[in-house]
């Protein structure tokens, strides 16, 4: 009620009208809400190596890429990351070369070949076989062996006192489940 006698006077007198319309406006205008814009980031982790571990080898349905199949060979035998220099040098002589299979197999037995390789000796394997198994299985396939597998290999091992663990490295790293993700 106030507000109407107030406005009722003003309209009697022009200067009084315009101040009030300018006050009215700065009244207006100082009102609006601001809007603050935040954007919220969830699962930062920093730190941690998330590693995937399939239930079986029928999850795995996309194929690796040749760059992704020397990288993840690369740091599967290395436990480290390969140079971009070095992964670029590989990839082009993949390329040039044509057959995909005589490629990997050369590229494996370059890396075996390199004193920083990381392979558990013989005497390692032999000594916790079934450990050196579900090692290999998680490393190579991302997922842990059947009980099947574990028996057949772990007979394997057992059996012929030539098998070593680099064998059975070039094996699993020339498999068609290494192939795919």
């Amino acid at each position: 009620m106030c507000i109407k006698k107030y406005v009722k006077q003003m309209s009697m007198q022009p200067f009084y009208r315009v101040t009030y319309m300018v006050l009215f406006s700065l009244i207006f205008i100082s009102c609006k809400k601001k809007v603050i814009e935040e954007t919220v980031y969830d699962n930062i982790i920093y730190e941690v190596n998330d590693v995937a571990v399939y239930g079986s080898n029928v999850e795995k349905t996309k194929q690796k890429s040749t760059n992704q199949y020397i990288s993840i060979l690369y740091t599967d035998l290395f436990n480290q990351a390969i140079s971009n220099n070095e992964l670029a040098e590989i990839s082009e002589l993949t390329l040039a070369m044509g057959d995909k299979q005589t490629s990997n197999e050369l590229i494996i037995s370059h890396y075996l070949n390199s004193p920083l390789v990381n392979i558990p000796t013989n005497s390692q394997m032999r000594t916790d076989v079934a450990t050196f198994i579900n090692e290999t299985y998680v490393k190579f396939y991302q997922r842990y062996p059947t009980e099947y597998e574990k028996i057949y290999l772990k007979k394997m091992i057992e059996d012929d006192p030539l098998m070593t663990a680099e064998n059975i490295y070039v094996a699993f790293a020339l498999s068609n489940e290494y192939y795919f993700y």
